[in-house]
């Protein structure tokens, strides 16, 4: 799993902005109006262009739709993995689990977690269902398979790719992102699922509360301390959905 991979991405993400083409005829100025120019649907456009209503199957047997049973409505933690990866993967779902911990009850009421299996022919609900017993993952976080190509195409969507297509196709060094989203306000960015638990789980409290309610300096700081590190520095900052590249 290769998390700094993941920066690549975020660096189209944080582009922001629109990647249609702009319209032959340039909009009339507010002044000739009378009237602002309308904002876009940032939910709306976050909704069509990246989040396919695709069907998966939860770990659990349950046939569901992405978009309208596990994101619609809700502020998400999402992530990509297999049953079999040896590497990181399991780093990747401990740090989870103790985010799991540290959130209690809130994981289900306030946030969902969102595993996705990069192996889906391999990983059957059977073999996901042990892994998250394996791993004591309880309710409120699902793991996820489907089809091939649905699969594909839900990581391109969501950014979970790295830019290099060599690497890329090279399962073991998938981008270890972390997704986070509130899709009713469309606040969308990601963190290093090898960032320290706390991390993980101060990003996603900054999903779920507005920015004005966001803890701050010392309040974030001395709960884990930075690192001057190689390591420190593949921490993924806040990005942007918007800014993908668009993806069938």
């Amino acid at each position: 799993m290769r998390s700094a991979a993941g920066l690549a991405i975020v660096l189209a993400l944080t582009a922001g902005g629109c990647s249609e083409h702009p319209p032959t005829t340039p909009p009339r100025p507010a002044a000739a109006t009378g009237t602002a120019p309308a904002l876009p649907d940032r939910v709306a456009m976050t909704r069509d262009r990246h989040l396919p209503n695709v069907e998966l199957v939860s770990h659990e047997g349950r046939r569901v739709r992405f978009y309208d049973d596990l994101v619609k409505g809700k502020v998400v933690a999402i992530n990509f993995m297999f049953a079999t990866c040896r590497v990181a993967c399991p780093v990747a779902t401990r740090h989870l689990v103790e985010v799991l911990r540290a959130l209690g009850d809130r994981v289900g009421r306030e946030v969902t977690l969102l595993s996705i299996s990069l192996d889906p022919e391999r990983d059957t609900p059977e073999v996901l269902r042990g892994y998250a017993e394996a791993h004591g993952v309880g309710a409120g976080w699902y793991f996820l398979t489907g089809k091939p190509e649905d699969i594909e195409r839900l990581r391109r969507k969501l950014g979970a790719y790295d830019p290099d297509p060599v690497v890329d196709a090279d399962r073991k060094q998938h981008t270890g992102l972390v997704i986070l989203g509130n899709e009713p306000v469309g606040r969308w960015k990601a963190i290093s699922a090898l960032s320290k638990p706390v991390r993980i789980r101060q990003a996603i409290e900054r999903t779920i509360l507005p920015a004005s309610q966001w803890p701050t300096g010392e309040a974030v700081v001395n709960e884990a301390p930075y690192e001057e590190s190689e390591a420190g520095k593949e921490f993924v900052e806040p990005a942007d959905l918007s800014g993908l590249p668009l993806h069938d």
